[in-house]
């Protein structure tokens, strides 16, 4: 029985009471409680009071799948759910995301030639020891953390977690699967000999996250997985969905299955890259060095200069760095003058500042900025030398004498930088 708190004795206890004398059996054994729909401002939605929200309009701006998969996933158990459009928008934006990932996968498949060997049947036992085959780390590590989301989301299922079920999907395919193994996918694709292997792994990520998907957002994962399936049987991909029904909403559950032991140090490893390139895109955010510029870069990587170095044309490609000035080291005796660093775990990153920037540009930028600072001083100054500081409230003429301070002390440090 599922049904919101608020009639639980009015419906819930009722009916128990009344099987109990009608047929001398308990209706239910199992009651699921969700919270109330309120609308954005956490009034109770009430068609007399025009508090109320019409889904049909709301379906047909922004799809049924975002509407749906918010009010799943934005509940709390014991708590109620504030309905926002802002929300429902940006799960539109998540069923777009999951139509063009599979797109993609798709078009990959399509980039497979006949004459390539048909890749070898799915063969769950062996598909779990990624770490052991010849596979990338990237390979390895998209299907730790896959096997380790199926274990989460069947965990929280019984537990009756749906809504927190469903945001570790969503997590796991958009920022997991989308935004970093499809890119590193397509660096693989690039060479023939792991193209096959890499197509194949990107096709049975993506169909077992449609399955986890398919209870939570119906319709964009039925139609998205027939393409699939139909793009698979037509390619050397074949025996990968020699299985696999007509249709998704009658296919199997991912299955679950213990740890293996290799999971643990994969992951780790692909972290730490994934740090690695996050700071040097964080660094290039900041400085705001346009994304198509490649800039220089030593790293010295210590006990994990190999990893490194095994890594680096992820690592270069992904953070945007010249590979004709990127350099990788086990250790440095001194800092690189003139050059940021930055440190992700126990890898050192040593930027130019010559490469990164344009010298003459940062400093039109810094002198127009210090000028900015000089008129406020030049105004505050002019102000506390005037009446106005002995006839002011000394809270207010304290009150500027910071703000000049803290003026002077931006300015000091624009003066160093120029």
């Amino acid at each position: 029985m599922e049904t919101g708190y608020d009639i639980l004795f009015f419906w819930v206890a009722r009916m128990i009471m009344d099987g109990l004398e009608f047929t001398g059996q308990v209706p239910f054994s199992t009651v699921y409680l969700h919270g109330l729909v309120r609308n954005e401002d956490g009034q109770k939605m009430s068609k007399s009071k025009g508090t109320g929200i019409d889904p049909l309009p709301v379906m047909e701006e922004f799809g049924t799948d975002a509407l749906r998969f918010t009010l799943l996933v934005g509940s709390t158990p014991g708590n109620d759910t504030n309905l926002s459009l802002k929300k429902v928008e940006g799960n539109r934006n998540f069923a777009n995301k999951i139509w063009n990932a599979g797109r993609f996968v798709i078009s990959a498949i399509n980039t497979l030639t006949p004459t390539l060997p048909p890749l070898r049947a799915h063969v769950p036992e062996r598909e779990r020891r990624r770490g052991q085959d010849g596979w990338s780390l990237a390979d390895s590590w998209i299907w730790a953390r896959l096997y380790a989301l199926i274990r989460e989301v069947e965990r929280l299922f019984q537990a009756y977690q749906y809504g927190e079920a469903g945001r570790q999907i969503y997590e796991f395919f958009w920022n997991d699967f989308a935004d970093w193994y499809v890119e590193v996918a397509k660096l693989q694709m690039q060479k023939e000999d792991s193209r096959k292997q890499t197509v194949g792994t990107l096709v049975k990520v993506l169909d077992m996250c449609l399955r986890q998907l398919h209870p939570f957002t119906p319709f964009v994962t039925e139609e998205l997985w027939g393409h699939l399936r139909q793009a698979v049987l037509q390619s050397p991909l074949a025996a990968l969905a020699a299985d696999w029904p007509e249709a998704l909403i009658v296919a199997a559950w991912p299955e679950a299955h213990a740890e293996e032991g290799w999971e643990t140090g994969k992951m780790a490893d692909f972290a730490l890259i994934q740090d690695t390139i996050r700071s040097i895109r964080n660094l290039r955010a900041e400085k705001k060095v346009s994304p198509a510029k490649r800039i220089p870069a030593t790293l010295v990587g210590g006990a994990k200069t190999n990893l490194i170095k095994g890594q680096s044309t992820m690592i270069s490609t992904l953070a945007g760095l010249d590979k004709s000035q990127f350099s990788i080291l086990e250790s440095l005796k001194a800092k690189p003058e003139n050059s940021l660093a930055l440190v992700a775990g126990p890898v050192e990153i040593y930027i130019p500042l010559s490469g990164m920037l344009d010298l003459q540009e940062q400093r039109k930028r810094l002198e127009k900025e210090l000028a900015d600072i000089q008129l406020q001083i030049d105004r505050l100054e002019k102000l506390l030398d005037s009446d106005f500081a002995s006839k002011a409230p000394a809270q207010v003429v304290q009150k500027e004498r910071e703000r000049l301070a803290a003026f002077q002390d931006t300015a000091g440090k624009l003066r160093t930088q120029l």
